[in-house]
């Protein structure tokens, strides 16, 4: 496992997401601590959750999955600013004593002393405030939160993240759909923000094995695509040689795509199989060849052309 650079943190280039289906309550969570240790055992060291993720369950499953672990070498990230309300129904509430309540439910939850990163997760215009700014900066004093950032992919958000100057690192979506963001990581730099990439397999639309599987998990997963990623469904059908690699899978080869970059401190994947996460820490130190990134490119041309 290669590492890169989070602030002061040494960070595996390939972090886990702990969220979405592996933090369904419907799902093992004997299955799910398979996947971390199985990630933890390939030095991936950075994991990211979010307090409202998987219906509010991901948090509390990441620190029970922990609970005999230690922790001091981990680096742990949430998130506030999104709360799960009546009936699962998701709801904003980025006022200062919403923040330091999240934040404090999160030490809690995960068992850690402090969070390494306590991200924004979705702000509006409007959660730009002193008071915003105040009261994070009262979690870091407090040693609560080590760093704080802000998670979204909307670039108006983005550009009042840069401008702003009070956060220390962005996390934003980059993956084969997506090669404009290199321009948002660069960017991200310039400005002295460090950058985690999350969404970094592009919720692996491309793979066959995806499109082809069956059962309760790949249902969520197709239901979820088909509401939130259409564009990227159509699209996807341009990567589709991507699965015909003699050595390597789809995802390996998307991700392979996304590690071959630089400028951002650490990739985020997400799975609900040991062997999955395995296979993924295995593209660190993996070059991309030649001709894929070459079909990479041009399929990206075609889409943007289409």
């Amino acid at each position: 496992m290669r590492f890169r650079q989070l602030a002061h943190y040494q960070v595996s280039e390939v972090g886990l997401g702990c969220a979405s289906y592996w933090g369904k309550k419907h799902f093992s969570e004997q299955q799910a601590a398979w996947v971390v240790h199985t990630a933890l055992e390939q030095g991936i060291n950075y994991l990211d959750t979010g307090a409202s993720y998987s219906g509010g369950h991901a948090e509390q499953r990441l620190g029970r999955v922990l609970k005999n672990q230690a922790t001091d070498d981990l680096v742990i990230s949430s998130k506030v600013g999104t709360e799960v309300g009546r009936f699962g129904r998701l709801y904003k509430d980025f006022t200062p004593q919403a923040i330091r309540h999240s934040c404090e439910r999160s030490l809690i939850r995960l068992g850690v002393e402090q969070l390494s990163v306590l991200f924004l997760h979705g702000p509006n215009p409007e959660d730009f405030s002193d008071q915003v700014y105040q009261v994070l900066d009262d979690l870091k004093q407090a040693g609560k939160v080590a760093l704080v950032g802000v998670n979204s992919f909307n670039p108006d958000i983005i550009q009042l993240t840069l401008e702003s100057y009070q956060f220390d690192v962005l996390m934003t979506d980059f993956n084969v759909f997506k090669p404009h963001q290199l321009q948002t990581i660069s960017k991200s730099r310039t400005c002295g923000m460090d950058v985690v990439v999350a969404g970094a397999l592009g919720g692996a639309l491309y793979s066959r094995d995806w499109q082809q599987s069956f059962g309760l998990k790949n249902l969520w997963y197709k239901l979820r695509a088909y509401k939130n990623n259409r564009s990227q469904l159509e699209a996807a059908r341009h990567f589709d040689f991507l699965n015909s690699h003699p050595d390597l899978s789809a995802t390996q080869l998307a991700l392979s795509y996304v590690l071959n970059k630089t400028g951002f401190s650490s990739a985020l994947v997400g799975s609900t199989s040991s062997e999955h996460i395995q296979q993924l820490a295995e593209v660190s130190g993996r070059s991309l060849s030649p001709d894929y990134l070459r079909r990479i490119q041009q399929a990206q041309k075609n889409i943007h052309t289409a």
